[in-house]
């Protein structure tokens, strides 16, 4: 499947304010079954943009701005195609996680600041996997435990609600089943991370619409550790196979590690944050995924060169 991606993201301000720097993770990944074509970020007034790859493998896109303002935007635009996932629990004897994966996944298996469970929360995970063999099977059920605890509700809770919280409330939202899913995981000792990225779909509680283009917002899953490297990506807000209408953008131990905007500014001013995020499918590209394109991916009208963003090569001419 072949998604243009447009997020933007407007800031305004009720007096003017100087020195912004804002973190973006929003660019996609460049993955087996997902390659990025193009990427470009840009802003007005024009800011200056490095980007450099994180702890977890994300790329970060530093934008920062020195004038004095009263609104500051950000856009970037991206080209992916997808393909469907395989299947890594298919055909695989999961009976058991060794301690090396453990070991390995350590990170992953940890308590962190969106993943704190309870006694309750561990109670609830080994009731939900009592008698399932393999990994696979222990996952999901642990994906249809976090369905019965909370149902979708948009806007209903807020970044940094406690998980014991979040199941008193029992509604949520995607980073709210990722999270809940994620402690329902690592309380029975298998390694799991929070995945960010879009979904193009009208509803992100269900994904067999027909539409072309959707307006949505970054979306949240989990990838839970397998035997022999490998991982299984489930989404348990909407119970469907992570496939290509998933776009990942980054992992990490919880939303904190993938947050899509971070920022700071100087001045008086009290802001005011509008964002939305705009998918639209387009014919495919005659492309092998697992190879280099047979000609140079230039989407018609806005989009460049994945490495090098406009606002980039502006500022190398200058110098």
């Amino acid at each position: 499947m072949r998604l243009d991606i447009r997020y933007r993201m407007r800031f305004e301000y009720d007096a003017p304010v100087r020195e912004a720097h804002n973190e973006l993770r929003v660019r996609p990944r460049d993955l087996p079954d997902q390659r990025l074509l193009a990427h470009r970020l840009t802003s007005d007034p024009i800011g200056r943009v490095m980007s450099f790859s994180d702890y977890w493998g994300t790329t970060v896109d530093h934008v920062g701005l020195m004038a004095e303002h009263m609104a500051f935007e950000i856009v970037a635009e991206a080209a992916v195609e997808t393909r469907p996932r395989p299947d890594p629990a298919h055909n695989s004897p999961d009976d058991y996680l060794d301690d090396q994966v453990r070991t390995d996944e350590i990170e992953c298996m940890r308590r962190s600041p969106h993943v704190e469970w309870t006694d309750q929360l561990t109670d609830v995970a080994r009731d939900a996997t009592a008698g399932n063999s393999s990994v696979a099977e222990r996952v999901q059920a642990t994906v249809q435990a976090t369905r019965q605890l909370i149902t979708y509700e948009r806007d209903s809770t807020h970044i940094g609600i406690s998980l014991a919280d979040l199941v008193d409330g029992g509604k949520g939202v995607c980073q709210d089943y990722a999270h809940l899913n994620i402690g329902l995981l690592r309380s029975i000792g298998i390694p799991a991370r929070y995945v960010s990225g879009y979904l193009f779909a009208v509803d992100e509680t269900a994904v067999d619409d027909t539409a072309n283009v959707v307006s949505v917002q970054t979306h949240a899953w989990v990838e839970a550790a397998l035997p022999n490297g490998r991982w299984l990506p489930i989404d348990p807000t909407n119970d469907q196979t992570v496939g290509e209408r998933h776009v990942v953008i980054g992992y990490g131990r919880d939303y904190d590690d993938v947050a899509p905007v971070r920022g700071v500014y100087a001045g008086a001013g009290r802001s005011s944050v509008d964002a939305s995020v705009e998918m639209r499918r387009m014919e495919p590209i005659e492309r092998s995924m697992t190879g280099r394109s047979r000609r140079r991916i230039r989407p018609v009208g806005y989009l460049a060169s994945p490495d090098l963003s406009d606002q980039q090569a502006q500022q190398q001419q200058q110098q």
